[in-house]
């Protein structure tokens, strides 16, 4: 669409600014201040950087301090049950030794020990400040855990103990996160969870494999509250109206020491937005890339808010300090503003035509450029509107602007992205259409993947993520192109949109690599060891182009082609193979790959058996 732009007497921007500058008289007071107040201004800042460095090493140091005690009381736990002071069927010595080390250690909430039977022998301390035993029995086929529970507390000096009546408990201890990395680690090793074994109390646990005896193992526990870490910070000595975080490597809040937070677990940026100190911790996150960093963060409510982040050495955990520049230094920045306010005010009178001149050829032509710039920011394109001004080069921005918004109007029409670029590159017109050429189509997914979902639920995302991350670098390194996720499958095509040269021998190359990283990570489950992935390749004519409605495309190929290569997933599965292609894909690799042939098999909407070979070997090296 062509924009005819209409002629208005406008100004160069060089031009305007002389105006401005001979309306605008600065006197020589407001210079010497300026000088001076930028030079207060640095010395100002290097001491408030020393005061927040030594207040966030002050915290850093406590943290540590505690957290090197849970640490050391989970290493005396487990040295006293590798010794073989007690046994599992002895709980009264536990008792005694739980009790003990709790009464020394008031940061610690939980200390317990697990068994891969499902018994969990454990003390932690109540709401009430008492500490109470608790012992889940094992599983047994029909049954439910057991729960008994012994309470401690003082009375008239002494030590007594009342016994509610045994339960039932659902708590497993043998699936939650804790026992599984220390059951895994030799070393002690950091978690965070939800749930302990009386419900839910968010807190971070370490724990760590013992060998009680020839034949009995366990995973020794101490857990923290993050309640009570929260409580600890706020107790630590810091700035009036400042605010210390507990992050872990993202953005997950362990604990803060804020009274009023309540949030245990939670994502920094789902904090509500009156909160200055968090939002300006996401500011200086998303501005920072290193774990440890110190940074001026302004904002609106407080002023500037310095931000220093240090790595803690648990885990990829952080301590994240916010201290407003203002708790250190308001005295002097009030001092400060009066003076300024001394001398804007002598120059008000000189300033009041600059400023009805800026307004006019400033103000709202930019406020205008700034609207059609946030309507751009949120996709919406067709609001954006050519503004003329009477400046040159800001006319000149309003034109540019609606152009651009008609060039985004084209790349909305293209999903995905990587999909867009050899589309815009080819000068490809974005609207419904195709044309016949011959292709490869692959597509792979995870066998027993629905099954793994109903088992896990939400923790097979990582899982399906790494798949298809690794699916897709295989496939763009052999010059595919990624069409569609299909749940957990990946569909890719070669030779298409641009001339792919030996596509076939590509897309079994992309297998092959798909397969063997699959086979270089752990196994998804014991039941999948043996066949990580099933593949089905296949080479012919396909209608490839942009499918949909005149308001979305879709960049895909359909035809027999795409149908056939999906089914040989299934195929795949049936054989007991992991990687299945065609006559028409074999026939294209030069005989490069060592195959093994499955023979004709009939597949369903094929009228004639199809003759398919599944590689079992790496291929070849294939010429450029």
């Amino acid at each position: 669409m062509r924009i005819n732009a209409k002629v208005f007497p406008r100004v160069k921007i060089p031009h305007a600014f002389i105006v401005l500058l001979l309306l605008t008289i600065l006197s020589t007071a407001a210079l010497v201040h300026l000088i001076w107040y930028r030079t207060a201004s640095r010395n100002v800042e290097k001491v408030v950087a020393m005061l927040d460095v030594q207040s966030s090493a002050t915290v850093r140091n406590e943290l540590v301090s505690n957290l090197t005690v849970v640490s050391s009381t989970a290493e005396i736990v487990r040295s006293i049950f590798a010794l073989s002071a007690f046994r599992p069927d002895e709980p009264m010595k536990f008792d005694s030794l739980f009790l003990s080390l709790m009464k020394e250690q008031p940061v610690i909430a939980w200390i317990g020990i697990a068994f891969p039977d499902g018994h969990f022998y454990g003390s932690h301390v109540t709401p009430e400040g008492k500490i109470e035993r608790v012992e889940i029995g094992g599983a047994t086929l029909g049954k439910t855990r057991s729960l008994r529970r012994k309470v401690y507390y003082s009375m008239s000096g002494n030590l007594v103990d009342e016994h509610p009546p045994e339960t039932a408990s659902n708590y497993i201890a043998e699936t939650s996160q804790w026992y599984r990395h220390g059951e895994r680690n030799e070393q002690f090793a950091w978690s965070v969870v939800n749930t302990l074994p009386l419900g839910f109390e968010p807190a971070i646990v370490v724990s760590g494999k013992v060998r009680i005896s020839e034949h009995v193992n366990g995973v020794v526990m101490v857990a923290v509250s993050l309640q009570r870490l929260s409580a600890t910070l706020r107790s630590l000595m810091i700035p009036k109206d400042s605010k210390i975080f507990m992050l872990t490597r993202g953005s997950m809040v362990l604990a803060t020491s804020g009274a009023l937070d309540g949030v245990m677990i939670g994502d920094l940026n789902n904090f509500p937005t009156s909160d200055t100190l968090a939002a300006s911790v996401v500011s200086a996150q998303t501005q920072e890339k290193n774990d440890s960093f110190r940074t001026l963060i302004g904002s609106k409510d407080l002023g500037p808010v310095f931000v220093s982040s240090n790595k803690l050495p648990f885990e990829d955990w952080r301590l994240v300090a916010a201290i407003p520049r203002a708790t250190l230094a308001g005295d002097n920045d009030a001092n400060s503003q009066r003076v300024i306010f001394v001398v804007l005010g002598i120059a008000i009178l000189a300033a009041v035509m600059a400023i009805a001149f800026a307004r006019i050829l400033f103000a709202r032509p930019l406020s205008r450029l700034a609207e059609q710039l946030h309507l751009i920011g949120r996709f919406e394109l067709d609001a954006v509107r050519y503004r003329p001004t009477m400046l040159a080069e800001l006319d000149d921005f309003s034109l540019v602007l609606k152009r651009m918004s008609n060039g985004l109007s084209a790349f909305a029409r293209y999903l995905p992205i990587d999909v867009v670029r050899p589309l815009i590159d080819g000068n490809i017109e974005p609207k419904p259409g195709g044309e016949l050429r011959e292709i490869t189509v692959l597509f792979a997914d995870l066998p027993g993947f629905t099954e793994l979902t109903e088992e896990l639920g939400a923790g097979v995302e990582p899982s399906l993520t790494g798949f298809l991350t690794l699916s897709t670098a295989a496939i763009h390194a052999e010059g595919g192109t990624v069409d569609k996720f299909i749940g957990d499958a990946v569909m890719a095509i070669w030779n298409a949109p641009g001339d792919e040269t030996n596509h076939a021998l590509r897309a079994c190359r992309a297998a092959a690599a798909i397969r063997a990283s699959m086979h270089a990570l752990p196994p998804m489950s014991p039941k999948h060891d043996a066949v990580r992935v099933r593949i089905g390749i296949n080479t012919g004519v396909a209608l490839v182009g942009n499918i949909g409605s005149t308001e979305r495309l879709s960049y895909t190929a359909i035809g027999d082609v795409v149908n056939l290569a999906s089914r040989l997933v299934g195929v795949a599965k049936d054989s007991g193979v992991e990687i299945v292609l065609t006559d028409e894909t074999l026939g294209r690799t030069h005989g490069l790959f060592p195959v093994r042939a499955l023979g004709p098999i009939r597949i369903r909407g094929k009228l004639e058996p199809v003759s398919v070979y599944t590689i079992d070997c790496h291929p070849k090296a294939m010429p450029d």
